[in-house]
């Protein structure tokens, strides 16, 4: 498959809503089968990747007390680098990797985004798997 085809592919279950001072990035994920509202990422101007809280909040109307997690879900966060928890809730990615090729360099937005659905993936299933320190994953 071409890169043209397979980046059209991605996008096209991908709404984008274009604002001023952020980017908002609704993806074809739901967090269970009673919702109906996709995943929200958002892109802010100063260039953070945010959930905006969402995998969280999710998380504590499905479990209640998220606390027996916590130690789980900062593996998760741990493993991943980049990403952090800010207020508790959020999770944010504010760096992202500089990749150098040949003379050039640019920044590597796609892998800072991979490495926050990674993170939604594993932490929204946290009650259902172990994860070590390293971000090695096993089945409770």
């Amino acid at each position: 498959m071409q890169a043209q085809a397979l980046n059209e592919y991605i996008g096209q279950g991908i709404k984008r809503e274009v604002y001023k001072d952020k980017t908002l990035l609704y993806l074809p994920f739901y967090f269970g089968e009673n919702t109906s509202e996709p995943l929200c990422l958002i892109w802010s101007k100063d260039g953070t990747l945010s959930d905006g809280g969402r995998t969280l909040l999710e998380l504590k109307k499905r479990l209640g007390d998220i606390t027996p997690y916590s130690e789980r879900i900062g593996n998760v966060l741990s493993s991943l680098g980049l990403i952090s928890l800010e207020g508790g809730q959020k999770l944010v990615i504010k760096h992202f990797q500089t990749c150098i090729q040949g003379e050039q360099t640019y920044i590597d937005y796609l892998g800072g985004l991979s490495k926050l659905l990674r993170a939604i993936s594993l932490i929204n299933v946290i009650d259902t798997i172990e994860v070590d320190k390293y971000g090695e994953v096993s089945l409770c």
